[in-house]
């Protein structure tokens, strides 16, 4: 299939609402492209792939699925701690072959509680998204509407509000709400993770590709969620130069971007 962006600049930036807070685009390495030093580390069986998959013609980061495998940022961010937070990324696994496998977790290394996690279903039925909060108590894994884990590339991101509630958006398009008001509740939290959970120990570790994981301190409008599905890049989004920007802004280009996905 394929997608045609269209972005348009004014001064060669497109301004999000809120800040951001880590940008990675693992076109082969975890570093953190949005200036802010949130650098992670990659470990065990990852490894970055190219092609037609990965978003900007760049790589992707591919997880094997063993333990020991997952992306971690040292001491974490605690983004769901924050009034408003929203983290989109691309994806690309097998929900009916990944049980309960976590794209993203945030938690604490000296307990199993409390734990925000999104990933596939924990039942594997299906390519749904699923939710789980633990704090005393968990949430009985909610899932969405839609499908993000079908064996192709999908655009997924949550944001949550100071209302407690959480929007969950597929390829752009708002999909489900949830309720999160249990997560104002959360003791500190150390651990941030992409493709698997960690705690005392890691678990949960997704067997698939991650790509363009961004995170925020704000609840992204659903404009600005469907524009980074669309193939914006999180620094263009949040106004952070890229390295063609300059040109852009001198000549108030409206580019196509073309790709196969």
């Amino acid at each position: 299939m394929y997608k045609i962006t269209t972005l348009s600049f004014l001064s060669g930036i497109i301004a999000a609402s809120g800040s951001l807070i880590a940008y990675y685009p693992l076109d082969g390495d975890f570093v953190d492209a949005s200036g802010n030093g949130n650098d992670g580390v990659m470990l065990g069986g990852v490894s970055y792939g190219g092609g037609a998959g990965a978003i900007g013609g760049g790589q992707s980061a591919v997880f094997d699925g063993a333990a020991g495998t997952y992306g971690s940022i040292e001491g974490g961010l605690q983004l769901v701690r924050n009034e408003t937070f929203s983290v989109a990324m691309w994806v690309n696994a097998d929900g009916t072959a990944n049980r309960d496998k976590r794209i993203f977790s945030e938690g604490t290394s000296t307990n199993n509680n409390p734990l925000f996690n999104v990933g596939t279903a924990n039942n594997a039925n299906d390519g749904t998204v699923d939710i789980y909060i633990r704090n005393g108590a968990s949430l009985n894994h909610p899932r969405s509407t839609g499908e993000a884990f079908d064996g192709t590339w999908h655009h997924v991101a949550f944001s949550g509000g100071s209302d407690g509630l959480l929007d969950l958006y597929i390829d752009g398009a708002f999909d489900t709400t949830f309720d999160y008001s249990a997560i104002p509740a959360f003791g500190e939290l150390n651990t941030t993770t992409i493709g698997g959970i960690l705690r005392g120990s890691d678990c949960c570790n997704f067997n698939g590709s991650i790509d363009d994981v961004s995170f925020w301190d704000s609840d992204l409008t659903t404009g600005e969620i469907s524009a980074l599905a669309g193939g914006a890049s999180a620094t263009s989004l949040s106004g952070i130069p890229e390295p063609t920007s300059a040109v852009l802004c001198l000549t108030g280009l409206i580019f196509a971007l073309r790709r196969r996905r």
